[in-house]
């Protein structure tokens, strides 16, 4: 959500590449992070002092999450929470590196594809039941049921053993490659060897739902408020107030208990960068995002902020169905138009970079390698060769420039809509055309994007694990997240094939054989920076993790400092 997910703009950007540490000692704040040739850095200075509570840190969301029900969960704000909150057979550590959660023991077959996994029998959820490999397989048959109306049903479906065929109806979920052997013994098959299945264990689409708890809230109101929902992780929700705060209690009963330093958290959710900043000015927040100009304001202050690029890619998702937006010539056109060095330099100014493709410089390749630096640069500003492509693609669609009424959506927040008048100058300029914006709530966005409900939508994606494969399925043509609807059997195919080839330099091959056609030949998306996350944090906290798969995580050793 992003997880892996669907990214929310706010201010600084989305998620994060790598390993960053908001905290300190009395006034002095500490963070750890790593640059984008891998080197370890860090930097110390003054920050003020935080909230007053003894036992509580708060830091801010953004957004309200929009879905706190893991198996349908699709966003970056709703997977903060269930990282909290939930716990599934693996977890991350700081270093994003799968750990064992509930699985004290997997065992892998010859083949690669079968997992057997013993899990622990002290962990319980918070109606009381235990946790068992029940909860697991029910989650996964309910993800593949179509009823569920899990987005995300692809990340199961497309992996496990007759996936599938359950999810089309012409399988029974018992067939699905998922079974209790006993009540501990949970054994997952897959229809290829994964190399990144411990990935997949570790994110929500993998946790345990409790069937008790799920059927008796119902599927309309599970997850829907602080008392509709059943846990079993290192926190409970204690506490939502919708569109305002959500409160995180230490959980007592929590198999891993001891190791949980802070008694609570409090996500706020604000949306304008000045109050943002002068709440944590004021004491009322531990840990906020900036702009590139509050972080020259506070580096005046002598305030020490942190920055590091993360692994979001932001993108313009184009509607196929929409007049004139059919047409690839079109939609390569807006792209080309945009002056992405100036964009990062002179808009977000917080050491975002222009993308070169749809997957980020920092997800793994073959061969020990990043993907990115194999696949090359795929996108190019031109403003002749746009003018050029525009003008040919009216002609084909039968439209002139001015029959363009095309609207921008994008998050309402005031760093989103600073962006959107850069979009909307640079299309005036270039291409003769004005494109009207269309603000809304994350929340709201998100649904419009479901509905089809738009011209032109300004995304992001966080991955859900490293491979590039976590960008590039989203554009299938039967994946829920592909909003655009965009269908080109070429792309499902070296999509498929790829997941199918077990040499990982012939499965990257046809994995940028399908970024070159889904980015420089069809262009239902544009992609226009890998983002990068400037924050700053008081000096009460200490140890929290941020990496480009966990935005937070206070599990691994976060602390108060009093």
């Amino acid at each position: 959500m992003k997880m892996k997910k669907v990214l929310a703009l706010a201010l600084a950007g989305a998620m994060v590449l790598s390993l960053g540490a908001c905290g300190g000692s009395g006034n002095a704040d500490t963070a750890k992070g790593t640059s984008d040739d891998g080197t370890k850095t860090e930097a110390t200075g003054t920050s003020y002092p935080g909230t007053p509570d003894d036992n509580m840190v708060t830091v801010d969301l953004r957004a309200e999450p929009p879905e706190l029900n893991s198996m349908k969960t699709t966003d970056v704000a709703s997977g903060d929470i269930l990282r909290e909150v939930i716990s599934g057979l693996y977890k991350l550590d700081e270093n994003d590196v799968p750990q064992p959660d509930l699985a004290e023991d997997t065992q892998v077959s010859e083949d690669g594809r079968t997992y057997t996994l013993k899990l622990r029998q002290d962990a319980k959820w918070s109606n009381g039941e235990p946790v068992t490999a029940k909860d697991f397989v029910y989650s996964y048959q309910m993800i593949c049921n179509p009823e569920t109306a899990s987005t995300y049903a692809f990340i199961v479906y497309d992996n496990l053993v007759n996936g599938k065929e359950v999810y089309d109806g012409t399988k029974d979920p018992s067939e699905l490659g998922v079974k209790a052997i006993d009540d501990y013994t949970l054994e997952v098959t897959f229809i290829n060897p994964i190399p990144y299945a411990k990935h997949l264990f570790s994110f929500a689409s993998y946790y345990p739902v409790n069937q008790k708890a799920y059927e008796e809230i119902g599927a309309d109101s599970y997850a829907k408020d602080a008392d509709k929902i059943v846990v079993n992780g290192p926190y409970t929700i204690s506490e939502w107030v919708h569109d305002d705060h959500i409160t995180l209690e230490k959980n007592p009963d929590y198999y891993n208990a001891d190791d949980i330093k802070i008694e609570k958290i409090k996500y706020v959710m604000m949306k304008d960068t000045n109050a943002r900043m002068n709440a944590f000015k004021g004491g009322e927040v531990d840990c906020i995002e900036l702009d590139g100009d509050q972080v020259k304001q506070l580096e005046a202050e002598g305030v020490k902020t942190s920055s590091y690029v993360d692994n979001g890619n932001w993108y313009f998702q184009y509607n196929t169905k929409t007049k004139g937006l059919d047409n690839a010539k079109i939609r390569r056109a807006l792209g080309m138009a945009i002056d992405l060095n100036s964009l990062c330099e002179n808009v977000r100014k917080d050491g975002s970079v222009p993308a070169t493709g749809v997957v980020p410089t920092g997800i793994s390749g073959a061969n020990d390698a990043k993907y990115r630096d194999a696949a090359g640069e795929l996108v190019e500003y031109n403003v002749e060769e746009a003018k050029k492509l525009f003008d040919e693609g009216l002609k084909e669609s039968g439209l002139k420039a001015s029959d363009v009424k095309w609207t921008l959506l994008m998050d309402d927040t005031t760093a989103a809509q600073k962006e959107a008048a850069f979009y909307q100058e640079q299309w005036k300029q270039a291409l003769g055309i004005q494109v009207e914006i269309t603000p809304m709530p994350f929340k709201a966005r998100l649904q419009a994007m479901q509905d089809g409900n738009f011209d032109i939508v300004f995304a992001g994606w966080s991955p859900d694990y490293n491979d590039a494969m976590t960008y590039l399925d989203l554009f299938t043509s039967t994946n829920g997240n592909n909003y655009g609807k965009y269908e080109s059997a070429e792309y499902d195919k070296l999509i498929a094939d790829a997941m199918k080839e077990v040499d990982p330099a012939k499965r990257q091959d046809l994995l940028i054989q399908a970024e070159t056609l889904l980015v420089k030949t069809d262009a239902p998306v544009f992609p226009l920076y890998f983002s990068a996350k400037a924050y700053v944090a008081s000096g009460k906290l200490q140890g929290m993790t941020r990496t480009g798969f966990q935005e937070f995580d206070f599990t691994d050793g976060a602390e108060i400092v009093k």
